[in-house]
């Protein structure tokens, strides 16, 4: 794993050095080794040969002084032959009643001792010491003269041994030389092209300049794959290039747009103002002249159709005039020139007053309205106002998409929140009707600023689509949010979520909203 892990974190260079390197080296082991073993074994096979040849000889040269019982020849002959052969250490001669007749050690240090008599064959190996006991005679079908017995420990195949380790070490360091002087060649066709790459790489990064561009070393060759990285990370720099050529001019054209759009929202919010201000002067009149005729307060009008035109033109007057409102209030939200006034407010009443206001239009529509608040509530942080106006848009919403003989609820519930340092606690207002619902997929679109969700063509309720749009925005700078649930056929649930004091909200994360 250690392995693993510095050849990871090493360069290209090192990690290409090490492996033709490692490859290289393994590759002479493994070959030195083969033809090593085989010698050896080769050699051995003739050194145990020439073993057997030896004793024969040396046997064939004492049959003599075996017949005549030369002691002093014998020992004479095994002295002379171990002398002559430098692996031999020591020889005995037996006669034929396998008694010792004569010995001889190169060894000083003396112990030597004949072993009993042996059945003849092939070479025997012990402890790295090499033996061999044959019978001497005329013939093989005669009976033995004698029996020859030497030792030998094979000084020539340590030698093959020591002389085949320093063949390796020096094949093993000549390859080394060759493999490193490889690797700087190809370091120079492989990772001088790519430290180059790398090096235009960090400069584009940091100055943003892709006119850049890598180039590859005229000494190089041509038509390999470094050349094929490099040409496609130059057409990579090309594209990226004209992609941000058209990037700029996208965002110069975005950014004409976005100031073209900015001046156009100025001019309708000034436009708004304007004609908003000039509308409610008229309307006003138009209002207030048309309810002193509704209630005929300098007497009878006579015919009583005048009385129903003015009803007719006193609730067309306020109609228009709550449009206006809504506009106006939706381009000051826009603008964020919308701002609210905060007081404590008993949410109890603040919603008893909300439904109050809409009962006649609730049991003209014949829809029943209902409200589930807990008592003992502990007071709201909000504008008054705008907190009536939040109600009154989802209350009249449900009431006007509600049929006959359903019914509209109003429930409060609320849920202590525990952030860092701070405990607040949070109110939910909950709006649910039986109405005709919507589809899912409807709700964004019903949020829009003048959507409708149902067609332009077939168009059932009356609506400019302002309502919801405009309650969004009051619940944001009330520091709060508002959900919508609705299923086609069976109803709307609208969630309203507030805090007990807002100005804490900036301690809150956004999960808690």
């Amino acid at each position: 794993m250690a392995v693993l892990n510095w050849f990871e974190n090493n360069s290209i260079k090192i990690r290409l050095s090490a492996l033709i390197m490692l490859v290289s080296g393994l590759a002479v082991v493994f070959a030195a080794c083969i033809i090593s073993v085989i010698g050896y074994f080769n050699l051995k096979e003739n050194l145990f040969e020439k073993l057997e040849n030896s004793a024969q000889i040396i046997g064939q040269r004492n049959m003599t002084v075996l017949a005549f019982h030369d002691f002093d020849g014998a020992q004479n002959n095994l002295q002379q032959m171990l002398m002559l052969n430098n692996d031999m250490q020591a020889a005995c001669l037996y006669d034929k009643n396998a008694v010792i007749f004569a010995r001889y050690t190169k060894s000083k240090k003396g112990g030597f001792v004949c072993p009993e008599q042996q059945e003849t064959g092939r070479v025997h190996e012990e402890n790295e010491i090499y033996s061999v006991f044959k019978s001497i005679s005329k013939s093989p079908e005669l009976p033995a003269d004698g029996w020859i017995y030497i030792e030998s420990n094979f000084n020539e195949l340590n030698e093959y041994i020591r002389r085949q380790l320093m063949i390796v070490g020096g094949v093993l360091l000549a390859v080394f030389a060759m493999a490193y002087g490889m690797t700087m060649s190809l370091q120079s066709t492989i990772s001088s092209p790519i430290l180059e790459l790398a090096k235009v790489a960090r400069r584009i990064s940091r100055d943003k300049d892709y006119s850049l561009r890598a180039t590859v070393s005229p000494s190089a060759s041509t038509n390999n794959e470094i050349d094929t990285l490099i040409d496609a990370f130059n057409m990579m720099l090309t594209e990226i290039g004209n992609r941000e050529r058209e990037l700029l001019q996208s965002f110069d054209e975005l950014r004409k747009a976005r100031d073209h759009a900015e001046t156009a929202n100025r001019s309708k919010s000034h436009f708004l103002a304007n004609i908003s201000h000039e509308l409610r002067t008229p309307l006003n009149a138009i209002i207030g002249f048309s309810s002193i005729l509704q209630n005929q307060l300098f007497g009878e009008l006579g015919n009583k159709k005048y009385v129903e035109y003015a009803k007719d033109i006193h609730d067309s007057g306020a109609h228009l005039l709550e449009i206006i409102n809504d506009i106006l209030d939706l381009s000051k939200a826009e603008a964020g020139k919308l701002k609210l006034s905060f007081e404590e407010l008993d949410i109890q009443k603040a919603i008893n007053k909300s439904m109050g206001l809409l009962a006649n239009r609730a049991s003209e529509s014949g829809v029943i309205l209902k409200t589930d608040i807990p008592s003992g509530l502990p007071p709201l942080m909000a504008d008054r106002l705008r907190f009536n106006q939040v109600l009154i848009n989802i209350i009249s919403n449900a009431v006007k998409f509600t049929d006959p003989g359903g019914s509209v609820t109003v429930r409060v519930k609320t849920q202590p929140i525990a952030t860092v340092g701070v405990e607040v606690e949070k109110f939910i207002v909950e709006i649910q009707d039986t109405g005709i619902g919507m589809h899912k997929d409807d709700i964004p679109r019903a949020f829009q600023s003048f959507g409708q969700v149902d067609s332009d063509l077939n168009r059932k309720y009356e609506g400019t689509g302002l309502g919801l749009p405009l309650t969004r925005k009051l619940m944001d700078l009330h520091h709060g949010r508002i959900e919508m649930d609705s299923q086609l056929g069976v109803g709307t649930t609208v969630r309203l979520y507030f805090w007990a004091n807002p100005t804490r909200f900036v301690t809150l994360s956004s999960d808690d909203v």
